[in-house]
């Protein structure tokens, strides 16, 4: 009786397993001329496959609403080179922080770093690879370069068994874009998979083990 209670809550420890996810995390990054690291090329954001990155627009209260017009910015994902002399033709547009007195709260934006989308123009992030993203101002004419290099380094465990080498790419490019469109990429284009789930040998023998087990066991009583 005893192995059989044994096989039974092994059993329903190996399901738990493959049924709780791992928690992610969330990073944030306050979007603004007055965030130094921002500022400075060379500042770099290490997540995890399936974390998020919180963007939070500039915003003013009420008692600012006189002073100005407020930061305003476009953000683009762009390539490496886009990156380091922050020109935003070498990438394409993602958000735009163009409510800087938004009621109540700034305005955010979230970016999940997943390998796999459900959507044909979904992004997905690979391991070991770094993305870019800069802005451009919106409220004055002038050259203020804000940009972050993000660094995907470590998949979770229901990612370790399927994982793939990671390779450079050259360009980051925008949805639709392709290859005879324009001589200057050399892109990197992701191919969009269906994420396959699965048991690893080693937990499926687990499972054969604990089964015979249990039907040995429910013979002999």
């Amino acid at each position: 009786m005893a192995l059989i209670v044994l096989s039974l809550w092994v059993l329903t420890s190996l399901t738990w397993a493959e049924v709780i996810p791992v928690p992610a995390n969330r990073h944030s990054v306050y979007w603004n001329s007055s965030n130094i690291h921002l500022r400075r090329e060379g500042y770099t954001m290490q997540v995890n496959v399936n974390d998020y990155l919180d963007i939070y627009c500039p915003h003013y209260n009420d008692s600012q609403r006189m002073v100005g017009t407020g930061e305003q910015y476009i953000l683009y994902m762009v390539s490496y080179r886009g990156y380091r002399n922050c020109d935003p033709q070498l990438g394409f547009k993602r958000w735009e922080c163009n409510r800087p007195h938004a009621p109540h709260a700034p305005i955010k934006f979230s970016e999940k770093f997943q390998r796999y989308s459900a959507f044909s123009l979904g992004y997905e992030f690979h391991v070991g690879q770094e993305y870019y993203y800069i802005s451009t101002p919106t409220h004055h004419h002038g050259r203020s370069c804000l940009r972050l290099r993000v660094y995907v380094c470590c998949s979770t465990a229901s990612d370790v068994d399927d994982e793939p080498e990671p390779t450079e790419p050259d360009y980051t490019l925008r949805p639709g874009l392709k290859l005879e469109d324009s001589d200057e990429y050399n892109p990197f284009i992701p191919k969009l998979e269906k994420s396959v789930s699965g048991s690893s040998p080693s937990r499926d023998r687990l499972l054969l083990t604990v089964t015979m087990l249990l039907l040995a066991a429910l013979f002999i009583s």
